[in-house]
């Protein structure tokens, strides 16, 4: 998880900007020796109360910090991403991310500043599974987040958890005929205790269903199409529960991916996404989302 915290020195009020950049998971399965490279970016917009928020939004608690102007935050991620396949399906991957947050407009909250530093850094080992048929796949991974992330004393900006996490995930697929596919995902993250402040920063799941289509069987195009759940639990400081944090929504997001090499057992693809909520449920106006998206490439070198 890549978080940014955000608080007054007098104010009993913090906030999360997340990564949203969820990806549709594509049920391949690593062959045992192969090396794959990937680079990402993402770029989600928060807190702008006059941009899209989807259909319906809930604000639990309003605004906590009304004295003080928070504009909304422009957050990009880019993440370089790696992993070897491993005999019996399985495959050890590796992400180091970058974030970046900038203010659309000067904040009047002390401490709340543009930032580029690294995020933490997260090691899964991954397993795939496929019939013969090639028609049905389940899949999943396990493994813990890095403390990498900056963590600045005295200062509510950081860029991870400032401890040790764990994330997880578990998906299934099915291809109803040659060109359209069915997937379904849940995921999720935690971290294991506060960090060196006695701050703890809330777990975070998500559910994710939908449908991939490609104009021709095994093409090299395809479009998905799907529906995600998202839920981040409330941030804690020693005993105290900050109740305006954590959030709920539903969103929709499409997607899109196109081969534009391949070479025996290697290949390069290009993809992009799109990613806008339908509803949320938010304790404070900082947490609203907005439009999310990324572009990425990736390449099996071997």
């Amino acid at each position: 998880m890549i978080a940014l915290i955000l608080a007054a020195q007098q104010a009993h009020a913090q906030a999360c900007v997340c990564s949203r950049n969820i990806a549709m998971p594509s049920g391949a399965v690593s062959r045992p020796g192969a090396v794959l490279f990937s680079l990402d970016y993402g770029a989600a917009l928060s807190g702008d109360i006059e941009g899209w928020q989807g259909f319906s939004v809930t604000d639990l608690y309003g605004d906590s910090m009304a004295g003080m102007y928070m504009p909304p935050h422009f957050v990009q991620t880019v993440t370089l991403g790696g992993s070897v396949g491993l005999p019996a399906n399985f495959a050890i991957a590796a992400n180091l991310p970058y974030v970046i947050v900038h203010h659309v407009e000067p904040s009047e909250m002390p401490g709340d500043v543009d930032s580029n530093d690294p995020g933490d850094v997260d090691i899964t080992v991954k397993y795939g599974w496929a019939d013969k048929s090639k028609k049905f796949f389940l899949g999943g991974s396990l493994g813990p987040t890095l403390p990498t992330g900056t963590v600045i004393a005295d200062s509510p900006v950081r860029s991870g958890r400032g401890t040790f996490g764990l994330t997880g995930t578990a998906s299934g697929g099915l291809k109803l005929n040659p060109k359209l596919a069915t997937v379904v995902q849940l995921a999720g993250s935690t971290g294991f205790g506060a960090d060196d402040t006695g701050y703890t920063l809330g777990p975070t799941w998500n559910a994710l269903a939908g449908v991939r289509w490609s104009p021709r069987e095994n093409g090299r195009f395809s479009l998905a199409g799907y529906g995600i759940y998202r839920w981040t639990g409330t941030d804690q400081q020693d005993a105290l529960v900050y109740r305006n944090t954590g959030s709920q929504a539903i969103d929709l997001a499409a997607s899109g991916s196109y081969t534009f090499w391949e070479k025996e057992m290697r290949s390069a693809a290009l993809s992009a996404r799109v990613q806008v909520p339908l509803w949320q449920v938010v304790g404070d106006p900082m947490y609203i989302e907005n439009v999310a998206g990324g572009l990425g490439i990736s390449a099996t070198v071997f």
